[in-house]
Formats: structure tokens, sequence, C-alpha cells
């Protein structure tokens, strides 16, 4: 079995890429009200019936994944501080 190897990019890229779904739940309203994308009244319907359930689920997801995120940056932060100081030690032997 092999070792699990974790880089400060891996860490970092991790954070980012949560910032980046964060962000783009932030802004997808202006995506639906954009305009009628949807042509036929039947589709149309459906999908104000799936977005009007989407928004409540997409609330909790938002908070859920801002939570994740900020503490993925912890991580991250801790991860590169904890590189640096073993780094440091091993400098000093």
């Amino acid at each position: 079995m092999a070792d699990l190897v974790v880089t400060s990019i891996a860490v970092d890229d991790a954070a980012t890429q949560l910032k980046s779904v964060v962000d783009e739940l932030d802004n997808m309203k202006e995506l639906w009200d954009g305009g009628d994308i949807w042509g036929h009244r039947t589709v149309k319907n459906a999908m104000g019936d799936f977005v009007d359930s989407w928004w409540v689920k997409r609330e909790k997801l938002q908070e859920n994944l801002k939570d994740l995120q900020g503490k993925m940056e912890q991580a991250a932060e801790t991860w590169n501080n904890t590189e640096i100081e073993l780094a440091k030690s091993l400098e000093s032997e």
C-alpha cells in the first residue's frame, strides 16, 4: 500500500478550490435571473419548482461549504507553518 503524501501545494489548492465553489454558489442567483432560458412552459414550470426547492438546499450547502472552506484555510496555514518550523529545526541540527 502506498504512503499518503500531502504537500502544502495540495492543501493550498484544496482551500482555493473550495473558495471557488463557494463563490459560484454565492453568484448563482445572477444565472437564474437572466431571463427565460427554458422555452416550453412545462419545462419552465418544472424548473421553477426545482429552483424554489434548490434555494433552500443551496443555502444550507453554502453554510456548510463556507465552514469547510474556512477550516481548510486554517489547515493550510497550520500545515505551511509546520513545514516551515520543521525545515528550521532541520537546519539548526
